[in-house]
């Protein structure tokens, strides 16, 4: 049975890549190939290309790094610390949790993102020349990867109304914080407040 430390090793590579921007090749070597790997970032189809599909083996895998490379920047990545990792040695999984920005490319629009990665992992076993696949003991690597992001930030982002929800929010925000202070000085609506005679709150 491989340690948490195998675990973390493995899965750390691959966000280690992923935060650093690197090249499609590289983040590839971190997945198998045997057994195939699948990609799947949880939300709605609609939301975007990439979200609400599963990307299987490595050509689909390769489409989906594809598709963020060519409709997102991705920005100022960072994960949690390796102790906050949920590492589960039975059915081989981590899961992290990681920040960063994002810009829908064709927009403009950015949005800072929260999101958590689970990642399956499994041997990668070489195939010998007759297309078998041999009993020794492959490399530890992604072989399942799972994706919960912002797909909200990102759907109204590619629509081009994400600063828009962004302005309206901030403008309600303020409102409230207007009302809470009118109700902690005695003014608004709270207990008398109708009773004129006995001044204005103005």
């Amino acid at each position: 049975m491989y340690t948490r430390g195998d675990l973390l090793e493995a899965a750390s590579r691959l966000c280690a890549a992923f935060a650093t921007n690197s090249s499609i090749p590289t983040l590839l070597s971190h997945f198998t190939r045997t057994p195939l790997p699948t990609i799947h970032e949880h939300g709605h189809p609609s939301f975007a290309p990439f979200i609400g599909r599963t990307f299987t083996g490595t050509d689909g895998a390769i489409q989906y790094f594809e598709l963020l490379q060519d409709l997102l920047i991705i920005q100022d990545i960072q994960f949690d610390a390796e102790d906050m990792w949920i590492v589960d040695t039975e059915s081989m999984a981590v899961s992290v949790r990681g920040n960063g920005r994002f810009v829908w490319k064709a927009t403009g629009q950015a949005w800072d993102e929260t999101f958590c990665y689970r990642l399956g992992l499994a041997e990668e076993m070489d195939e010998g020349d007759d297309g078998g696949i041999n009993g020794d003991k492959g490399q530890l690597k992604v072989q399942e990867y799972l994706v919960w992001s912002d797909t909200g930030a990102a759907y109204l982002a590619r629509l081009g109304k994400l600063k828009e929800v962004q302005e309206e929010r901030e403008k309600e925000g303020k409102e409230t914080s207007r009302s809470r202070e009118r109700r902690r000085s005695g003014c608004g609506e709270v207990v008398g407040a109708g009773l004129e005679a006995y001044g204005s709150c103005r």
